[in-house]
């Protein structure tokens, strides 16, 4: 799920098919190799933007795409942009057809909303139909259109190239700093995303098939935060921002990934809209702040975020939706605060039952970010700890005040969540074992479908909807607890692992998304990144 929250139902899922009439394939990355950076006028900026459709979100990145080319024409003398994109599948499209069926609506204005979008949505595809599963590669020319750039002349690779695997992104970034030389630059990754869960994270290789974002069902490659991390290390250059367009990518386990890759990460603990940030304005922001980009993106996080909270944070409480902008350089000083957070907190469980089973009331309340995955908020869970076991409370707040010195901004469109302050989440689980679990909304609400509990050895066990308590072992998940999620940068630092193996209290199943959901004014089939 790139999380990247699926915008509601007008805000259209469209996506690209039919014949395939680009036969140019241009694969030649060493196009550019005459342009010397030494010979060039360096932009202050380049905005690397890679992307892919994600199977419902090729409407609303295309849109996004289309942003670059509305920025103020000064912009251009100093942000660069260079654009990989590629278009979801045939298959993927015909299946959203079946997905929006009018006779699923009982109300007659819902029913007319449809109906108008599939309209809409027909006339789109007549427009792109030809680009489907195409990868295009250019430099944004403000002077053209997406349209005009979109074009055979641009296609990189043959059909169906690889996008989703490290030594493509490799070879885009090498690529796009020969052809967009720049002081600063800027890695935009733009699909759906799915935080961090070890199951679907497997450490590096080039033919893994877990997921964690850019997940290339054309291909079946995904790209994970370990690729993400030997991409970036093998590149030519070091991007001062990565920026995750997608959905649940700021969890700490993802940040210390990539702590000595970038400065700063850009990433959301909940949900992104599906119409993604707004690119008109991160051009524009990185053009007019004279390089201070810890400006630009202050002014960027908000600018964005308030536009949720107008189109999208007045809905019911399902809209959760945020963004962090961290600086990677503090990350280690607040790894050994965490240390020392989950040492005493050990102690204190281990220590009595009737600390241990205060300790359980916390677990059992933990603030769950999203219905489906194990992310817990490290923060709202420590304070919640910190109140059941007072010797908590001082290594909490070092912890806290120790992420907030590197937490360059946050926002969140819901005032809930502003209120409770969501700031990153991290996996929370029960004797070194984790929960996955699948809902389904109807007109009573939602509903538990299916849960997959992954043990530490690399067991996995499927809870049906009809007997919980009966379990079914699966095929193994590839890997062990051990030589997964203890071998990730933020374990080592941390050693939260040894938290997740001792404590024995189930964590909540339900988060706020779930059951806040307002089921008298459902929103039927929404798309997210």
């Amino acid at each position: 799920m790139k999380t990247r929250m699926m915008q509601w139902l007008i805000a259209g899922i469209l996506l690209f098919c039919g014949a395939s009439v680009f036969t140019a394939c241009n694969s030649d990355d060493n196009a550019v190799d005459s342009i010397d950076p030494n010979e060039s006028e360096m932009a202050d900026y380049a905005i690397l933007f890679y992307g892919y459709g994600g199977g419902n979100l090729d409407y609303d990145i295309l849109n996004n795409i289309k942003q670059f080319y509305a920025a103020d024409p000064a912009s251009y003398d100093k942000v660069k942009i260079a654009v990989q994109y590629k278009f979801s599948s045939q298959e993927e499209f015909e299946q959203l057809l079946d997905y929006y069926d009018p006779d699923d609506y009982d109300d007659p204005q819902d029913k007319a909303d449809v109906i108008e979008y599939l309209e809409e949505m027909k006339l789109w595809i007549a427009k792109w139909q030809n680009r489907c599963r195409f990868t295009f590669r250019f430099t944004v020319d403000p002077k053209k259109t997406v349209e005009q750039q979109m074009v055979a002349d641009n296609v990189h690779g043959c059909n169906n190239d690889h996008i989703a695997n490290a030594d493509s992104l490799t070879s885009f970034i090498n690529w796009a700093t020969k052809v967009c030389p720049a002081k600063h630059y800027v890695l935009l990754l733009s699909d759906h995303g799915s935080g961090y869960m070890p199951n679907e994270d497997l450490p590096y290789s080039p033919t893994n098939t877990t997921r964690s974002f850019l997940i290339d069902n054309n291909k079946s490659e995904r790209l994970t935060i370990n690729a993400l991390r030997y991409a970036i290390a093998n590149a030519s250059i070091k991007p001062q921002v990565v920026y995750f367009d997608a959905c649940l990518m700021n969890c700490f386990e993802n940040l210390f990934e990539l702590k000595d890759q970038t400065d700063y990460i850009i990433a959301s603990s909940f949900l992104v809209p599906g119409w993604g940030g707004n690119y008109t304005e991160l051009t524009n922001k990185l053009a007019g702040c004279n390089e201070d980009t810890e400006s630009a993106l202050k002014a960027y996080n908000k600018a964005c975020v308030e536009q949720w909270d107008k189109n999208f944070g007045d809905e019911t409480v399902e809209s959760f939706t945020d963004m962090t902008v961290v600086r990677t350089r503090g990350l280690d000083a607040f790894g050994q605060k965490v240390r020392v957070f989950t040492d005493i907190l050990l102690d204190a469980y281990q220590s009595s039952d009737e600390k241990r089973s205060a300790i359980d009331t916390a677990t059992v309340n933990a603030m769950k970010i999203y219905r489906d995955t194990p992310l817990y908020d490290l923060f709202i869970y420590g304070v919640t700890l910190a109140a059941k076991a007072p010797e908590l409370e001082t290594p909490y707040f070092e912890m806290k005040r120790c992420y907030d010195d590197e937490c360059l901004v946050a926002h969140q469109t819901c005032a809930y969540l502003r209120a409770q302050g969501i700031n990153g989440s991290v996996l929370l689980g029960w004797d070194g074992q984790y929960e996955e679990i699948l809902w389904k909304y109807g007109k009573e609400g939602w509903a538990f479908t299916e849960a997959v509990v992954f043990k530490p050895d690399g067991k996995a066990f499927v809870y049906g909807e009809e007997a919980e308590e009966e379990a079914e072992e699966e095929a193994r998940w590839a890997s062990t607890f051990a030589d997964t999620y203890e071998q990730t940068a933020f374990d080592k630092a941390t050693g939260w692992s040894r938290w997740i193996k001792a404590n024995k209290q189930r964590p909540a199943t339900m988060s706020v998304f779930t059951e806040g959901y307002n089921a008298n004014e459902p929103r039927k089939k929404s798309r997210t990144k």
